[in-house]
This record gives structure tokens, sequence and C-alpha cells, in this order.
């Protein structure tokens, strides 16, 4: 008997409305992308443009800002250690 089948056997003897809430819980395991075998263009193609760019603007603001001057300054304070060096 393989998975589905036992969890079948399990829910025809639950009743409704924990069979309910084990639905539930395969619809948010779904949203999430936790199905296994789905590779990351598949759940990306899936996905709507609104939920693409939340999760795309969630991710952007993970990074650190960067201050463009003090980058440039330290690049340039790298440069002139790296032509000093022998």
């Amino acid at each position: 008997m393989n998975t589905a089948e036992r969890i079948y056997a399990e829910i025809k003897r639950m009743p409704e409305q924990q069979a309910h809430q084990v639905l539930e819980f395969i619809e948010a395991v779904k949203k999430q992308g936790g199905i296994p075998g789905r590779t990351l263009r598949e759940r990306i193609c899936c996905m709507s443009p609104e939920e693409l760019k939340k999760k795309a603007l969630a991710a952007q603001a993970g990074f650190p800002r960067v201050d463009q001057e003090q980058l440039a300054k330290e690049f340039a304070d790298m440069r002139d250690e790296w032509d000093r060096t022998p």
C-alpha cells in the first residue's frame, strides 16, 4: 500500500471535520511549494504575477542597502593599497 492509499484509508475513518483539516493542511503545503519533485521553475510558473512580485520584493528587502559613495571610497582605497604593494 503506497502513501496515498494509506492516507485515503485513514481519511475514510475520520469524522468530516478532521478530514477537512487534513485537506486544509495539504492545500497549505502545496501553497508553500513543499510538494516534492517540483522544481523552482515549476513553482515560479504557477505563481501569479502579484505573488511573484511580492516574493521578489521580500527577497530584495533582505539585502543590505549599499552607500554608493562609501563603496566607491573603499574601492579607491583598495586600489591605492594595491598600487603601493611591491
